[in-house]
């Protein structure tokens, strides 16, 4: 299955060339399309796809108030199938090429001990030289840790900001900084020990 299957419908020929009535047209169609890429296809190659074709839409927004409005339904659509098929294609994803799923990471800390973790990479400038958006970084960190991404994650920034203290707002990062440090030493006396 090719990425652009999408784009190559008449809805997307008719929206490109800002005919309304042949958008009208063919949005029923279009839809019955994406349906029919979400039953029949892998989740990722389906993801993928629709993933192509919003942002080839976003392009037709604005040209024409009918083609524009049909363009926003399109897309609040294909955005809840996209939602829908992230959990998959991510697992989809995961696989080689003999079909083994790779081992993956999963967070069993808090959901505020990440964030925490995510805002410290983003001030370290050590992740793309700080330049990535901080709400960009929290849903790549989160999808990395096998969880769905944080519309809110601000709100958890904002308690950790209001953590009542006299030395670190950080706590998760302080407890990393002490549980490294002790298996440092540990490792040091048992060599020595030897």
């Amino acid at each position: 299955m090719t990425y652009s299957i999408l784009t190559e419908t008449d809805f997307f020929r008719a929206v490109a060339d800002g005919e309304e009535g042949k958008v009208k047209d063919s949005y029923g169609d279009f839809i019955a399309s994406v349906i029919r890429l979400c039953r029949t296809c892998d989740a990722a190659s389906a993801y993928i796809a629709i993933t192509f074709a919003e942002i080839e839409l976003r392009a037709y927004k604005g040209l024409n108030p009918v083609v524009s409005s049909y363009c926003d339904k399109a897309m609040a659509f294909m955005k809840e199938m996209h939602d829908m098929l992230e959990p998959m294609a991510a697992k989809d994803m995961e696989k080689t090429e003999k079909n083994e799923v790779q081992p993956r990471l999963e967070w069993t800390g808090k959901t505020v001990d990440l964030v925490e973790l995510v805002y410290a990479l983003k001030e370290s400038g050590c992740v793309n030289n700080g330049e990535m958006a901080i709400g960009k970084m929290n849903e790549i960190v989160f999808r990395m840790f096998g969880m769905k991404a944080l519309k809110d994650y601000s709100r958890y920034y904002v308690s950790i900001k209001d953590r009542e203290t006299d030395y670190s707002y950080t706590y998760f990062i302080d407890r990393l900084r002490q549980k490294l440090n002790e298996r440092i030493k540990a490792d040091i006396k048992r060599s020595l020990s030897r």
